[in-house]
């Protein structure tokens, strides 16, 4: 992470980025985080399990959420649900991402 008043090569403001979603119920039930990175296995990682971490890791260029991550996490998270039998109503913002229609 940069700290916003941290210096860079030519003076342009450092663009690392990491996006990250989370998914808990009015009742206190929590899903796995997703985290979205540059990197499929980051250094950090390295020799490391990533299903292991608690977490739902996806990557792409931008370490951006793309309605194609979107896509995916919403058909994980319909069948998680129509497992258990539960109905919900999923509330999202008005990203770009979130503006294709998913059915």
């Amino acid at each position: 992470m940069m700290v916003k008043s941290a210096d860079t090569k030519g003076g342009k403001q450092a663009k690392e980025r990491i996006t990250t979603s989370f998914c808990a119920s009015s009742a206190g039930e929590k899903l796995k985080s997703l985290m979205i990175w540059k990197s499929k296995t980051p250094r950090c990682f390295k020799g490391k399990d990533i299903s292991k971490l608690g977490i739902h890791w996806k990557s792409n260029r931008k370490a951006w959420m793309t309605a194609a991550i979107l896509e995916e996490w919403l058909t994980d998270f319909d069948k998680k649900m129509a497992k258990e039998g539960r109905n919900v109503l999923l509330i999202l913002d008005n990203a770009t991402c979130h503006k294709h229609q998913i059915v």
